[in-house]
């Protein structure tokens, strides 16, 4: 650790789907040892753009606006409200736990058939739809005449392909 390393906890959200009604901080920025309670609302005007898609996989896809922390509404059970800068772990470990989020639970919706129907609960309600692009993959032609034609459905869960190894990051601003 280099002098003045300060570390960072995220507070996130135990629901998969809210409101954000209101976010109080001033526990959280009274505790010892933090140097700074960030929450979405505050740093909205300091992000120049949302998170872009690193792929977009056809011209008309649609995808919402991702920000480092959600501002008025969570998408997912996990989503960052807030971030405590402390001079320890254990600090913004402790003062994190004492930021008080107050949230109104939205609809919920886990199933990605039942999403794409219409009339599901909406995820993003701004988008009008569940359904993020439609992407048809057509490889040609076929023999009619094949003796065994096989068909059968196959699920896939979610990917992320990120490194899971990199769990924190130091930096140190020097002259020239």
């Amino acid at each position: 650790a280099f002098p003045g390393t300060v570390v960072m906890a995220v507070v996130r959200s135990p629901y998969a789907h809210a409101r954000i009604t209101s976010i109080d901080t001033a526990a959280a920025e009274a505790s010892s040892g933090v140097v700074a309670v960030f929450t979405g609302a505050d740093l909205r005007d300091d992000w120049k753009a949302p998170m872009p898609c690193a792929w977009p996989v056809t011209e008309d896809m649609k995808s919402p606006e991702h920000f480092p922390l959600a501002v008025d509404e969570v998408h997912y059970q996990g989503d960052g409200v807030a971030v405590v800068i402390a001079d320890t772990r254990a600090h913004a470990v402790d003062a994190a736990e004492l930021v008080d989020v107050d949230y109104a639970p939205l609809d919920v919706i886990v199933d990605v058939e039942a999403a794409a129907r219409d009339g599901a609960t909406l995820v993003h309600e701004d988008l009008g739809t569940n359904v993020s692009y439609v992407w048809p993959l057509e490889s040609g032609t076929f023999d009619d005449g094949a003796d065994v034609i096989v068909k059968h459905r196959y699920l896939q869960p979610p990917l992320i392909p990120n490194a899971i190894e990199p769990r924190r990051v130091v930096a140190r601003p020097e002259p020239g």
